[in-house]
């Protein structure tokens, strides 16, 4: 029979370079990425159903990237930012640790964006269903840790929920990144603008490291909407392109100007170190088995 486990699919035999940071953040074909060879890590994707079984029955740690595909970033990012940095940092951990990667979830829970043409948006239970069923999909073959590679902010609380609904009834261990904290006390001090959280100093430098080639260099603003923000309360972010309370011309929440591609790389690679460590705790992580009863499981 042949060997279809993780480790036969890292060893194909197909020389691949490591690519520049800008290539890891497009989809790739499996042509493109040597049908797997040369990372750790395996795209879902590429595989057969045949090929996925062994794989899947090993009980990998499953990497499920969540990142719009069409959200308003200011005038100066793309739309597909937040893919952009899921698709970046899924590869990341690809190279690195033998990891089993889903295909990008490209829409979500993201309210506070309407107001832009192109920005898109799910209600939560729909967000909610649509990654817990796609999880137990895959838990029904065997894996039963899961990091969920979340990208985006408003999303933070859905994916949680599903996080701890899925321990609950399923007892699987998800975790969920916070893309806000991911690599943050790792670049203490690095960023210079009063306050920022979207399409600010932050992303754009990360995007100017990543993506270079995305982003509308003559078009970077500074602008931070008033909000009434207060320390340990928690106030929805504010878009609203009509004037008023958190009225926002451009879509910028910080300031954009102040990104540059030296401090990119260094948020970068904070991001992937912390990500990195957590995916190795996860992965040798105890896990008891699923509850009796419960239809999601290997046969």
């Amino acid at each position: 029979m042949p060997d279809h486990t993780l480790s036969s699919f890292q060893n194909r035999g197909i020389s691949q370079e490591c690519p520049a940071a800008a290539e890891k953040t497009r989809p790739m074909t499996a042509r493109a990425r040597g049908a797997n060879s040369g990372l750790r890590g395996i795209y879902l994707e590429d595989l057969t159903w045949a090929e996925a079984e062994p794989v899947l029955r090993a009980d990998p740690l499953v990497v499920l990237p969540v990142g719009a595909a069409a959200k308003e970033h200011g005038p100066h990012l793309p739309l597909g930012t937040d893919r952009i940095m899921a698709d970046y940092l899924a590869r990341e951990l690809a190279e690195r640790i033998e990891v089993v990667v889903m295909p990008t979830v490209t829409y979500g829970y993201f309210p506070h964006f309407s107001p832009f043409p192109g920005s898109t948006h799910i209600e939560a239970h729909t967000f909610e269903a649509m990654v817990k069923e796609l999880i137990l999909s895959m838990h029904r073959h065997g894996p039963r840790r899961f990091l969920i590679l979340n990208t985006g902010v408003s999303t933070y609380p859905v994916l949680e929920i599903v996080a701890r609904d899925l321990e609950r009834v399923h007892r699987l261990l998800v975790a969920v990144t916070r893309i806000g904290e991911l690599g943050a006390q790792r670049i203490a001090g690095l960023l210079s603008q009063p306050r920022g959280s979207h399409a600010d100093e932050h992303e754009t430098s990360l995007l100017l490291a990543i993506a270079p080639e995305v982003v509308r260099r003559d078009k970077v603003v500074r602008e931070i909407p008033d909000r009434p923000e207060s320390r340990g309360v928690f106030v929805p972010p504010m878009y609203h392109r009509e004037p008023g309370l958190g009225h926002s011309q451009t879509g910028v929440y910080g300031d954009a100007t102040l990104g540059t591609a030296a401090k990119g790389e260094t948020i970068a690679r904070a991001m992937v170190e912390d990500v990195v460590a957590a995916v190795e705790r996860l992965r040798t992580a105890s896990v008891p088995a699923s509850r009796p009863g419960v239809p999601w499981t290997a046969p």
